[in-house]
Order: C-alpha cells, then sequence, then structure tokens
C-alpha cells in the first residue's frame, strides 16, 4: 500500500465516522421524547342567598295554598339551574299581618321548578302554588304573610 492509498482510506474512514456520527446526532434529535405534567383548576361554588315569601294581599289559610315569590342572587361565575325548592327546617318562618298569635306556622313549601340564573345575577320568580297551610294552622295565622326560608337544589348548567 502506497502513502496515497492509506491517505484515501484514512480519509475515507474519517468522512465515513463523520458521516455516521452526524446521522446519529440528527436521528438523536428528531427523535426525542419527553413528558410533562399539568393541572387544572375550577373555582369553589359559593351559595346562593334567596328571600321567599307569599306575595302581598295573598290570603293564605288552612288547607289553602299560595304562590311563593322568590328571589334568587347567583353570585357564582358560572350560571346554576334550581330544580326544586323546600322550607328549610332550619330556621323559622316570618309572620306579619295575621290577627293573633301565629307561633311556628305549620308550612309546607314543595316546588319543582327549572329556574336557570346566569352567572352573576339575581332572579325574582313567582311559583303557583308552592306554600301550604296545614289545617292545625292557629287562626292568628289565618291571612297572614310569610317570609319563608327555603332550600334549593339543583347545579351548573
Amino acid at each position: 500500500m502506497t502513502g496515497r492509498t492509506r491517505f484515501r482510506l484514512g480519509l475515507g474512514a474519517t468522512l465515513a465516522t463523520a458521516c455516521v456520527v452526524a446521522g446519529a446526532t440528527s436521528f438523536a434529535w428528531w427523535s426525542s421524547t419527553g413528558s410533562a405534567t399539568g393541572s387544572a383548576s375550577t373555582d369553589t361554588l359559593v351559595d346562593l342567598t334567596t328571600t321567599a315569601s307569599t306575595p302581598s294581599g295573598t290570603t293564605l289559610v288552612p288547607t289553602g295554598s299560595a304562590p311563593l315569590v322568590i328571589t334568587v342572587t347567583n353570585p357564582n361565575p358560572v350560571p346554576v339551574v334550581v330544580t326544586s325548592v323546600q322550607l328549610d327546617p332550619e330556621r323559622d318562618v316570618e309572620v306579619s299581618g295575621g290577627v293573633g298569635a301565629c307561633v311556628a306556622p305549620p308550612l309546607t313549601v314543595d316546588a319543582t321548578t327549572s329556574l336557570a340564573l346566569p352567572a352573576g345575577s339575581t332572579t325574582t320568580v313567582t311559583v303557583p302554588a308552592a306554600v301550604t297551610l296545614d289545617a292545625s294552622a292557629a287562626s292568628g295565622c289565618q291571612g297572614a304573610a310569610f317570609t319563608i326560608p327555603v332550600t334549593l337544589s339543583g347545579g351548573t348548567s
């Protein structure tokens, strides 16, 4: 082997090695893999606020029913739907305008509804025949106006 042949073989081997290294580096660059993690959160919903009462001028008598006017405020950043309204047994019913005593009036509240409340809104709705006064009511409850604590059921829409 002459010097020139050795030079060509050496140059060829060097070029071949350089091509293999460059090719391996390119493959590693374009075929790399990785992983990542992420998270998301939701806001905690805040309780709706309500005011519920029998409309003024409504006369509620034992075994009779009356409409319920409900004002609901949705302070949440998402719309909600109220599907039912019930008497809140943990709070007292306020009575006004009756003649005589009316303590702890035997009222029932039962209303199925589909009240859509936009985010950050206040809505007033009248639910017909939602309040009933029991036959055992004292005579002072007849014709009185009632402010009624209620609980609402529903969910986000």
